[in-house]
């Protein structure tokens, strides 16, 4: 009975805290490189931080969702009380994020696999040689796949002959766009990267869309677009940089709150990403989401003039509500199996469940 009693007020002191709570839960196992790396990042006096007001409303109404992100680096996810954005603040200064991305820290905190240089380098040769290039089909958007953003593009658009992908990494995408007779280049702040390309003879250089020079039928940013800064002001660039096209494949929230990651300064709705791109001179030609991952596939073509688009607040509430709700209904399951050791029986059963 005392064990019982015990057990109850336990319980108890678990959910008094789950309510309490801005613990990201859905933390990584890190290997002892890992921990080294954002034990010293946590406490790096040299990054300088700002904070910042919402971007959609410039209100400085904001409360905290988290205080960490998957890997433990201590950094606060806020939303906007007014509009429902979601955003990283206060945030590493431009400057400090650029060191950051520069000396491949970013990819060795956040990519177990290369937590050396010279590790990130021979992957990247790797991954090159072994990629298997495809002519794009028709998307499914049931699930996640690595030429969904292939597929998707070349469904919508085919009169393009140049692409610039921003932030290219190892350059997989400049094999994709080549095999079908488009002329691709690439841009990344990786010199490693860099290095490996040359081995393929790909067009990249290392920098980022402040070093482009010319402009391209399509610009493509897959995965960037979270990570960077002024969003009116890049979006300003990316059209002085696009003849005709422009794709974003972003992680985006519907139903499901995203991974929470420190180089992460937003994190996107349907509805925010348009409140950025359609306020300046692009119009929507398709946007959809992945039912397995749920990241955002967006195609936008250039305009003479700016537009309009009017952001739907109700909406975004919507969005951030239903979000948060299905992420604590987690977080305490996860927490009350972990609380009476059924996570063993629990994964059995979902397992045959799966099959």
């Amino acid at each position: 009975m005392t064990h019982l009693k015990s057990n109850i007020i336990n319980l108890c002191m678990i959910f008094k805290n789950l309510f309490l709570t801005k613990e990201f839960i859905h933390r990584e196992t890190l290997t002892e490189v890992q921990k080294e790396l954002i034990s010293k990042f946590n406490t790096n006096t040299d990054i300088d931080y700002e904070t910042i007001p919402c971007e959609v409303c410039n209100s400085n109404n904001l409360n905290v969702l988290f205080t960490n992100d998957r890997l433990g680096i201590n950094r606060n996810t806020v939303y906007c009380k007014e509009c429902s954005f979601i955003l990283t603040n206060p945030r590493m200064k431009e400057l400090s994020a650029k060191l950051f991305y520069n000396s491949d820290l970013y990819r060795r905190i956040y990519h177990k696999n290369y937590d050396d240089k010279n590790i990130l380098y021979y992957e990247t040769l790797k991954a090159l040689k072994k990629h298997q290039v495809l002519n794009p089909k028709k998307p499914n958007f049931k699930k996640y796949y690595k030429n969904l953003y292939f597929d998707f593009i070349n469904n919508e658009i085919t009169d393009y002959t140049s692409v610039l992908d921003v932030g290219c990494g190892m350059g997989l995408k400049l094999l994709d766009f080549s095999n079908i007779g488009k002329k691709a280049e690439g841009i990344d702040p990786s010199e490693t990267f860099l290095k490996a390309h040359k081995e393929f003879n790909l067009n990249t250089s290392v920098g980022f869309i402040n070093d482009v020079k010319k402009k391209y039928d399509l610009v493509i940013l897959t995965h960037v677009f979270e990570h960077l800064y002024d969003l009116r002001k890049v979006t300003d660039q990316l059209s002085n940089i696009t003849n005709k096209y422009l794709f974003l494949e972003i992680p985006g929230h519907y139903t499901q709150m995203q991974t929470i990651q420190n180089p992460h300064n937003y994190y996107f709705s349907a509805n925010t990403l348009n409140f950025f791109i359609l306020n300046n001179k692009f119009k929507l030609i398709k946007i959809e989401y992945d039912k397995e991952k749920e990241f955002i596939f967006a195609l936008y073509k250039k305009t003479e003039k700016k537009n309009e688009f009017k952001y739907d607040k109700k909406l975004e509430k919507k969005i951030l509500k239903r979000i948060i709700f299905n992420y604590y209904f987690k977080y305490y399951i996860i927490k009350i199996i972990s609380f009476f050791r059924l996570k063993k029986y629990v994964k059995l059963i979902y397992n045959k469940l799966k099959r």
